[in-house]
């Protein structure tokens, strides 16, 4: 009897130690959270109501199916913006490429998060030691351990969205530009070849980077998608 209860007493210490992670997560992120990041900010020169004609080209590298183009429409028409199909009649070009829309588990990327299934183990080995049975009796206790651990991180996740999307603006104006255009090209694993070409242009042009993430404990991708574009779109229109 006494053994039975000792048992018990091991298995809720356990079970206590695994799961305060899993519940501080339930409860932290039971809500959604979204945020957007531009990594530069874009300066437009404000211009009359006539001369607020734009180019929009959207483009969808990220594999994943969105519906986001219309939306973008939309915001920059409500902003007072005419879109036009010919680039050239436009005062603005706006590319945009989506380049990723991904899943990230934090539990995964954190180098900390393996150390809750670990140190169960461990703690559930040294219990293990000290009651008969020797080696086996502990190593069996960690087993256990951990896997009450992982059980708990299976169903209790901690999932962030994030969505990249590369933009860059073309104003057009009213003064010549000189420019000057540099690529660089790798040549092997150890040289590098640069090229530079220099041209006169009436463009200014600006690139940005705009990162969304949504995170929520359990969050799936068709929950995600919608917030994800919204804050793209907010962010895009956030420019004009």
């Amino acid at each position: 009897m006494k053994r039975f209860l000792k048992t018990l007493c091991v298995l809720a210490v356990v079970f206590i130690f695994t799961s305060c992670s899993a519940l501080h997560t339930s409860i932290s992120k039971r809500n959604l959270d979204v945020q957007t990041k531009m990594s530069d900010t874009v300066w437009l020169n404000p211009v009359a109501p006539s001369e607020k004609t734009l180019f929009l080209q959207v483009k969808n590298t990220s594999g994943k199916d969105l519906q986001i183009e219309d939306k973008i429409k939309v915001a920059l028409q409500d902003k007072g913006y005419r879109l036009v199909s010919d680039p050239n009649s436009a005062k603005y070009w706006l590319q945009a490429n989506i380049l990723k829309v991904d899943k990230v588990d934090l539990r995964e990327v954190n180098e900390d998060s393996f150390s809750t299934a670990v140190l169960a183990g461990g703690i559930g080995a040294a219990l293990g030691g000290q009651r008969s049975g020797g080696v086996y009796t502990a190593v069996g206790w960690g087993l256990a351990a951990a896997t009450v651990s992982t059980i708990a991180d299976a169903l209790v996740k901690d999932i962030n969205y994030a969505m990249v999307t590369d933009i860059l603006i073309t104003e057009k104006t009213g003064k010549k530009v000189q420019v000057t255009t540099k690529n660089t090209v790798k040549q092997g694993t150890s040289g590098t070849r640069t090229s530079a070409m220099t041209e006169t242009s009436n463009e200014d042009k600006y690139s940005t980077r705009i990162l969304s993430i949504a995170n929520k404990v359990n969050l799936k991708f068709e929950e995600a998608t919608p917030v994800l574009e919204a804050e793209l779109v907010k962010a895009l229109s956030g420019i004009f």
